[in-house]
């Protein structure tokens, strides 16, 4: 699938990829149609976490969306990160647990989820 509203973000240290994260903008038809952003895929290498790399991608991303006129971004992010600091980011940054997300794996559930829940 090809798109030109997805925008991936690198953070490097010594011309070293240390960190990645998505950002898509999605037309909206409420809110004044103004786009939402969604934001995937917020890694940083251990080695390099607890440096600032993640806030500095999400903040150019949040740069980004408010140029791009966007109303709202949302970000899921998987409840093991409640644990790891990931959700204390996100809250520093104005993110607020607002909703609840659903997932469905169409091909290859990870191996470290469940693929059932009981």
């Amino acid at each position: 699938m090809r798109t030109t509203d997805l925008s991936p973000y690198v953070a490097e240290v010594d011309e070293v990829v240390v960190g990645t994260a998505t950002a898509l903008l999605m037309p909206n038809v409420t809110y004044g149609c103004a786009p939402t952003a969604f934001i995937e895929a917020v890694v940083v290498r251990p080695s390099h976490r607890r440096r600032g790399i993640a806030k500095a991608m999400l903040q150019r991303i949040l740069t980004d969306a408010r140029v791009a006129g966007c109303n709202k971004v949302q970000l899921l992010s998987h409840k093991r990160h409640a644990y790891d600091g990931a959700h204390r980011l996100y809250a520093s940054l104005g993110f607020e647990p607002e909703a609840e997300g659903f997932r469905l794996y169409l091909t290859e559930s990870p191996a470290h989820l469940p693929t059932r829940v009981k």
